[in-house]
C-alpha cells in the first residue's frame, strides 16, 4: 500500500527550492548554452555550411579538418555538393604547387620555406641525371623494386632512407 501523504508534487519541491539557487542554476545554464553556441560556431563542418562556398572552399576545409583523408574519403563526405574525385585532385595539386600540405590552413598566404639547393653527385660515381641514358636492365630493375616495395610511394620511402642511411 503507497501512502499519498508523503508524496511530494514537482510544484511543492520547486517552490521549496530557495530563489538563490534557482537563479545561480539559471545562470550556469545559460553561460554553459553560449558556451556550446560559440563552439559550434567554430567548428568547420563542410556538410553544414552555407550553399555559398564553392567547391574547393569545402573540400580545403574538410582536408583541413581530416588531414589523413584520402580522395575518395573526401568524396564520399561531400557527395551532397557534387564533388568528384578530380575535384578533389585539382585542389591538392594547387595546394601541392603553392608549397602546402592538404592538412595544413591552404588560406594562409604564407612565403615558402628557403629550399636547399640540391646537392650533385661527386664524379666518378657512376651517377647521372635522372632519365640520360637509362638500360634497359636498370628499368627492368627499377620495376621489380617498385612491384617489391609494393607502390612507387613506398619505393620512393625506402630509397629516401636508404639515402639517408649512406649519409651517415
Amino acid at each position: 500500500m503507497i501512502d499519498t501523504d508523503r508524496f511530494i508534487t514537482l510544484d511543492d519541491l520547486v517552490e521549496s527550492v530557495p530563489e538563490v539557487l534557482v537563479r545561480e542554476a539559471e545562470q550556469k545554464m545559460s553561460s554553459a548554452q553560449s558556451v556550446v553556441e560559440e563552439v559550434n560556431y567554430s567548428i568547420k563542418d563542410p556538410l553544414s555550411m552555407s550553399k555559398e562556398l564553392s567547391k574547393a572552399q569545402r573540400i580545403r576545409l574538410f582536408m583541413e579538418n581530416n588531414p589523413e583523408a584520402r580522395n575518395r574519403d573526401v568524396v564520399e563526405a561531400l557527395q551532397q555538393f557534387s564533388i568528384t574525385a578530380a575535384d578533389v585532385a585539382n585542389v591538392k595539386s594547387i595546394a601541392k604547387r603553392q608549397g602546402k600540405s592538404t592538412g595544413e590552413s591552404i588560406r594562409r598566404s604564407e612565403t615558402p620555406a628557403p629550399v636547399a639547393p640540391k646537392k650533385t653527385a661527386p664524379s666518378g660515381t657512376g651517377l647521372t641525371s635522372p632519365g640520360s641514358s637509362i638500360s634497359l636492365p636498370e628499368l627492368e630493375a627499377g620495376v621489380a623494386f617498385v612491384k617489391t616495395a609494393g607502390s612507387i610511394m613506398r619505393a620512393k620511402h625506402l630509397l629516401i632512407i636508404i639515402e639517408q642511411i649512406k649519409a651517415c
